[in-house]
Formats: C-alpha cells, structure tokens, sequence
C-alpha cells in the first residue's frame, strides 16, 4: 500500500464520528418528596425510640427504690385497756370508761356533773412486800388536747358506795376494784389516764380507748 493510501485511510478513521453523549434525565419532584418523608419518619421513629428507652428507665429505676426502700416503722400502741401497767408497788388495770352519766348516787346522797362524768373501772393489785393504801386523789386524766382532769372526789365516793372500796388498805398481792370519776364539758373526750401509787410518785399512762 502506498503512502498516500495509508494516510487516506488514517484520514477516515480520524474523521469517524463519535456516539452522542445522553443528558442527565431530571429527578422528578414526586421522588424527591417520598424521599424527604422517608428521612423524616425516620427520624421521628428515632425521636419516639428515645423517649421510650428513658421512660423505661425512669420506670424501672421506680420501680428498683420502691422494692429497695426500708419499710415503714410501726409505733407500738401504748397500754389500754385490760393491759397491766405498774406504778412504784401497784398494779393497775384499766377495764371500762362509761361517760355516759351527768349524775351519780341516790336521793339526798346524789353528785350531778357540770359537763358530764366519765366513769373509770379499774382494779388495783399490791404487788409490794407491805400493807399499802390506795387513794383516789392523785389520778388524774387528760384530752386530746393535753388538758388535765382531777377526780370528783365526792361523785367518786358515790360510785364506790363509800370510803372503803374509793380508799383502801391493801395487804401484799390482795387485789381492789375502784371507779374513778371525772366531770369533764360535755364536748371533751378523755384520752388517757395516769395512774399513781403515791401522790409523789412517777406515775404510768393508760390510753383509754
């Protein structure tokens, strides 16, 4: 092959033309906004995933301090009735309280109250190793409030039929049944009784109810 052959031959495979280049097709709107719900329902899947993992956590740490957490101390309920309390050489029990009399005794021999009388029954027990008396005065019984009472003196004279049952002379364990008497306002309510074995003693609470 000549040289002028060659050349026009490398002429035409230098003139061939070349494939046309394809534009970008445009992304449709539709598809760009499907993806932008996508990314925000994820998002918010993620948000919702979060509160949830806290709220359980919060919960169970609840859950730990309660399971965890010491029980409640119960205060033990003081001495009632029927239960034995003692003061220096007595023993004393509460039975009954009846506040339910504005007046006590008979005829000429009668105590009317100016509120009401509460009526105590208790029995007394010597539990010393000599002869002791028991005496109504030093009793005494308070409200809710704290305000104090003394006995009626005379209605509990009544209540006892005389001195000997109201002052008695007890030998080592013998055992008396007293009442003590209170003129309290008609409002009030009586809340314990301290008992005494001496007007100078120490003295035991009784919560009456």
């Amino acid at each position: 092959m000549s040289h002028d052959s060659r050349q026009q031959h490398g002429s035409v495979r230098t003139a061939r033309s070349r494939r046309p280049v394809r534009a970008a097709r445009p992304v449709s709107p539709l598809k760009v906004s499907l993806a932008v719900v996508a990314s925000l329902v994820v998002v918010v899947a993620l948000f919702a995933a979060g509160i949830a993992a806290e709220q359980y956590s919060h919960t169970r740490s609840a859950a730990v301090t309660a399971t965890t957490s010491p029980p409640a101390k119960v205060v033990p309920a003081g001495p009632g009735f029927g239960d034995a309390v003692r003061d220096g050489k007595f023993q004393f029990v509460v039975s009954a309280m009846d506040c339910s009399r504005t007046s006590i005794g008979v005829e000429r021999l009668k105590r009317t109250a100016a509120g009401k009388f509460c009526v105590i029954s208790l029995s007394v027990r010597d539990i010393g190793d000599g002869t002791k008396y028991f005496i109504g005065y030093p009793q005494k019984a308070r409200d809710a409030s704290g305000g104090e009472y003394r006995i009626d003196e005379l209605a509990s004279l009544y209540a006892n039929h005389g001195t000997d049952a109201f002052l008695k002379k007890l030998a080592p364990g013998k055992k008396a049944t007293s009442s003590l008497v209170f003129d309290v306002p008609r409002g009030v309510t009586l809340a314990t009784l301290e008992l005494h074995d001496s007007p100078f003693s120490g003295g035991v609470e009784v919560t009456l109810r």
